[in-house]
C-alpha cells in the first residue's frame, strides 16, 4: 500500500464511522415527534368550500391545486401580525381552520382571531380568562363554553354573552363531557346544524363520594377533590338541555329512569327538530335510540335498539342525512364486526351497508349528494392470520347499494380526508418500509392524481436495530400480532435477554403495520442496549372484531396474560433469546398486566416496571370496570381472581412500581393498596411517585421517567451493550 492511499484510507475511516449517529435516551425521548419524526406538511387540509388544499411550510400558508402548478404562499407571519393589533405578536403560524375559502380562523394571545385573506383584515373574539370547554358554531359565529361548573354563549353577532345555566356547583356540572369520557363522549355541548339550538350535558354528581389528591404545590399541601364513582357504587346522573338561541329557553329531555343510566352519542336531524340519544343501561347490556322533540324534551320514538348478553359499547352517533331526513347511518358489531347501517326512522333497517371480517373504523366523511361514504377500516382479518387488523385503508361505500370499493392497495396504515366537494382524498401514509407518503386519489376509483411528499426515513443517519411483524398462537386457537425488535449489532449465534412491553386492554392496538410498526422510539434505543424488546397484541385489544374482543368479559387480565405468556413461550423456542433473563413494563392496563405476570408466574421474569397500575378493578371506574367486569356483586370469583394486593406474597422477582401522585384515571390508592400488602406479608417491592403528574408523566419528566425504568431493568439483566 503506498502512502498516498494510507492516507486517503486514514482520512475516510473516520468519516465512515461518524455517518451513523448512535440514538441517546434523551432524543428518543423528547425529539420523537420532531427531528426523528418522518416529514410532514404540517397542517395539512382542505380548504373548506374549494377544491385546495393547504398547509405550512416555512412560517407560510401554502395553497395547492389538484393540477401540477406550482402551490403558492397565500399568508406569512408577518402578513398576519400586520393585521393583529395585540402588542403580543406571533413567532409562527397558529394552527388555522377554516371557515370559508377566504377565511381561516386561529387562536392567540388568549382570543380567538378570523383572518380575511382578501382584505387582510383579522377580527378578534374575547372570551372570559377563565372559559373552558369552548365550541365554535360556524354558521352564526356563536360560541358555547363553561366557566366553572355553568355554560355560556357568547354570541357571534354582537359579541353579548348569555349565561344559560345558574346551578353550577360542587358535584353540579354543565357544558363538560361525562360519564368519564367513556362511550364515544369527548366533549359537552352539541350544535344543531344551523346552530339554531344547543344540546348540553348536565351531570349530577352530588351522590358520588369526593376523592382527594394531594396537591404538594402548596404549603402546607391542599387537596383537589374529585368524584370518582367506583365499580359496584353509587354513579352519577346525567341529563341533556337544548338550549334555544333566538328565545334565550332551556328545556331537558324527558329521559327517564334509571337515573344512573348513560346517556351517550348525541347528534342532531338535519333539520334541527329532532336530538337523538344513545341510552345505554348500566349493565351494559341493552342500549336504545331515542328521538326527542328539540323544542318540548318529549321522547317521540325508539329507533332501534340492540342487545348483547355480554356488553354493549356504543362509540359513535347516528349521523343523519341531509339528503334524505329521514335516514341516518348506524354503526354496530351485532354481525361480529363493527359495520355500516343504514336505517329509516320510520321504516327501520333499509340495508346493512359494509360485511365482512373486517372492522371499519372510522366514517371520514359523505359526498354533497350523500350518494357515497368514505370510511377508514382494516383489511380482512383471517383467525389463522390476523396481519389484516395491523393494515388500515381507505374504502368508498355506495349507500345505495353497499358496495365497498377498496381505495388503497398499498400495505400500510392509511388515513384520508375528503374534500368538500367529494372527489378528491388526501391519502396520509406509512408503513414497515415507507416512513410518510401524501398523496391525492380520486374518491371513485382510488387512482393516485397527485404526489404531495415522500420522507426520507427520519433515522437513515441514526444507529437502530430491525423491527418484525409476526404470529404468534394465542387463547382459543387463535392467532396473535406481535413485533419483535433487534439490536443493530444482532448475532442470531448469540443470546440477548427480552424486554416486553405490553398494554393488551380494550380499545388500544399496539402492533401495526406503520412506520416503526406502532413502536415508540424509546424502544429501538433500549435494543441498542442489548435487548429483544417484545410486544403481543392479545385478547381484548383492538380492532380484531366482537368475539376476540369480548374473550375477557369478567376475567379482565386472566386471558390476556395467558395470551402474553404463550408469547414468553414463543420467545424461549427461539435460539437467541436468553429465556432466563426476561422483564415486563406497562403502563395502566399495561401496569396491571406487568403485575399479574409476576405474581402468577413467579420466578419467570428477573424484574418488572408496572405504571399507573390498576391493582383492584374495584377500586376503577363504574363506566369502564363493570362494562367488562360486572359489578362486585354479580361476579365476585372475577374480581377475587384479578385483586393483585392478595397476590403479593406470590412476587419474587423485583418490581418497581411508579405512580403520578394526582393520578385521575388510576387513582394512586392502587398502588398504595398493593405496597401495603407487600409490607404485611413482608415481601420487598419498589416504588416511586411523580409529585404532581396525572395518569402519565409528560413534558421534560418524561425522559426521567424512562431513565428510571430502563435503569431499573439494566441493573437486573446486564443488557449485551
Amino acid at each position: 500500500m503506498t502512502r498516498r492511499s494510507l492516507l486517503v484510507l486514514l482520512l475516510f475511516i473516520p468519516f465512515a464511522l461518524n455517518a451513523q449517529k448512535a440514538l441517546t435516551l434523551r432524543d428518543a425521548v423528547l425529539k420523537a415527534g420532531t427531528d426523528f419524526a418522518p416529514e410532514r406538511l404540517r397542517g395539512l387540509q382542505w380548504i373548506e368550500g374549494a377544491a385546495n388544499y393547504s398547509y405550512v411550510k416555512d412560517d407560510k400558508l401554502m395553497r395547492g391545486t389538484l393540477g401540477k402548478s406550482v402551490d403558492t404562499s397565500i399568508l406569512d407571519v408577518a402578513g398576519l401580525n400586520a393585521s393583529i393589533a395585540d402588542s403580543t405578536k406571533l413567532k409562527a403560524l397558529p394552527p388555522m381552520e377554516w371557515l370559508s375559502p377566504s377565511r381561516v380562523r386561529f387562536f392567540h394571545n388568549g382570543r380567538y382571531h378570523t383572518y380575511d385573506l382578501g382584505a387582510k383584515t383579522t377580527t378578534p373574539v374575547q372570551l372570559p380568562e377563565g372559559a373552558e370547554d369552548d365550541d365554535f358554531e360556524p354558521t352564526t359565529g356563536n360560541i358555547a363554553f363553561t366557566e366553572e361548573n355553568d355554560l355560556y354563549i357568547r354570541s357571534g353577532a354582537n359579541g353579548n354573552v348569555v349565561r344559560v345555566t345558574t346551578d353550577g356547583a360542587d358535584g353540579i356540572v354543565n357544558g363538560k363531557s361525562v360519564h368519564r369520557q367513556e362511550y364515544g363522549i369527548t366533549k359537552g355541548t352539541f350544535w344543531s346544524p344551523k346552530g339554531e339550538r344547543l344540546a348540553f350535558y348536565r351531570m349530577d354528581e352530588t351522590m358520588v363520594s369526593p376523592y382527594f389528591l394531594e396537591d404538594i404545590s402548596t404549603k402546607p399541601s391542599t387537596f383537589d377533590k374529585i368524584r370518582y364513582p367506583m365499580a359496584g357504587g353509587t354513579s352519577h346522573h346525567v341529563t341533556v338541555g337544548i338550549h334555544d338561541v333566538a328565545t334565550g329557553k332551556t328545556v331537558f329531555l324527558k329521559t327517564g329512569e334509571p337515573l344512573d343510566q348513560y346517556l351517550t352519542n348525541i347528534s342532531w336531524s338535519s333539520d334541527s327538530r329532532y336530538v337523538h340519544v344513545v341510552h345505554l343501561d348500566r349493565k351494559t347490556e341493552n342500549l336504545k335510540l331515542v328521538r326527542y322533540d328539540a323544542s318540548t324534551g318529549d321522547p317521540l320514538a325508539t329507533l332501534l335498539e340492540e342487545h348483547d348478553a355480554k356488553y354493549l359499547e356504543p362509540q359513535h352517533p347516528a349521523h343523519f342525512l341531509k339528503s334524505k331526513a329521514s335516514q341516518y347511518i348506524w354503526q354496530s358489531q351485532r354481525d361480529g364486526w363493527n359495520h355500516l347501517y343504514l336505517y329509516d326512522a320510520s321504516k327501520g333497517l333499509v340495508r346493512q351497508l359494509t360485511k365482512g371480517n373486517w372492522v371499519v373504523k372510522e366514517v371520514v366523511g359523505f359526498d354533497p349528494k350523500e350518494t357515497f361514504a368514505i370510511v377508514e377500516g382494516t383489511a380482512e382479518i383471517v383467525a389463522g392470520n390476523p396481519k389484516g387488523a395491523i393494515e388500515t385503508h381507505i374504502y368508498r361505500i355506495d349507500l345505495a347499494t353497499g358496495k365497498t370499493t377498496r381505495l388503497t392497495t398499498e400495505s400500510g396504515t392509511h388515513h384520508a380526508q375528503l374534500s368538500t366537494d367529494g372527489a378528491t382524498i388526501i391519502d396520509t401514509w406509512s408503513s414497515t418500509s415507507t416512513a410518510n407518503r401524501i398523496v391525492l386519489r380520486e374518491s371513485r376509483s382510488g387512482k393516485i392524481v397527485k404526489d404531495l411528499l415522500t420522507s426520507k426515513d427520519p433515522l437513515a443517519g441514526v444507529t437502530v436495530g430491525s423491527i418484525e411483524l409476526l404470529t404468534i398462537p394465542g387463547e382459543s386457537g387463535d392467532f396473535l400480532n406481535a413485533r419483535l425488535i433487534k439490536p443493530s449489532f444482532f448475532d442470531k449465534d448469540k443470546k440477548y435477554p427480552v424486554l416486553i412491553y405490553t398494554y393488551n386492554g380494550p380499545h388500544v392496538q399496539l402492533v401495526t403495520n406503520s412506520f416503526l410498526c406502532g413502536a415508540s422510539l424509546w424502544m429501538l434505543e433500549a435494543a441498542e442496549r442489548g435487548y429483544l424488546v417484545w410486544t403481543v397484541d392479545g385478547h381484548g385489544s383492538d380492532h380484531r372484531g366482537r368475539d376476540f374482543e369480548q374473550a375477557v368479559h369478567r376475567h379482565l387480565g386472566e386471558t390476556e396474560v395467558r395470551d402474553q405468556m404463550r408469547g414468553v413461550d414463543f420467545l424461549k423456542g427461539q435460539p437467541y433469546v436468553d429465556g432466563t433473563r426476561m422483564a415486563v413494563h406497562g403502563w395502566s392496563f399495561g401496569g396491571h398486566m406487568t403485575t399479574a405476570m409476576l405474581t402468577r408466574y413467579p420466578g419467570t421474569f428477573k424484574a418488572g416496571v408496572a405504571g399507573g397500575p390498576v391493582m383492584d378493578w374495584s377500586l376503577y371506574e363504574v363506566m369502564y370496570t363493570e362494562r367488562y367486569m360486572d359489578t362486585p356483586t354479580e361476579n365476585p370469583e372475577g374480581y377475587a381472581a384479578t385483586t393483585l394486593p392478595t397476590s403479593a406474597d406470590k412476587l419474587q422477582d423485583d418490581l418497581l412500581i411508579i405512580t403520578g401522585g394526582k393520578d385521575d384515571t388510576v387513582l394512586p390508592q392502587h398502588a398504595y393498596s398493593f405496597l401495603k400488602a407487600c409490607v404485611d406479608k413482608g415481601v420487598p417491592v419498589d416504588f416511586f411517585d411523580y409529585p404532581g403528574h396525572g395518569h402519565n408523566v409528560r413534558g421534560k419528566d418524561r425522559l426521567h421517567l424512562m431513565d428510571k425504568v430502563l435503569e431499573y431493568i439494566d441493573a437486573r439483566l446486564q443488557p449485551l451493550r
